[in-house]
């Protein structure tokens, strides 16, 4: 985290905190939990697992400064 300080000097932070995307890594969780994907996605307020589009998709929409509300879907 970077620290309010740095603000006054005109720095910016912005990031990306999907959550659970439906790659190898859900699986895994998914095994270890004994719970299904579907259970683990309905844990985040979007209620389901994201994908990598998803993703990659607000990704290049947010790094290029565009507007780009993502409702999950």
């Amino acid at each position: 985290m970077l620290p309010p300080e740095y603000a006054s000097k005109g720095v910016r932070v912005s990031s990306i905190h999907p959550g659970y995307i439906d790659t190898g890594m859900a699986d895994y969780a998914s095994e270890q939990t004994g719970s299904s994907k579907d259970e683990l996605g309905k844990e985040f307020p979007l209620g389901h697992l994201g994908s990598v589009n998803h993703v990659a998709k607000y990704s290049a929409f947010h790094c290029l400064g565009r507007i780009f509300l993502y409702d999950g879907y």
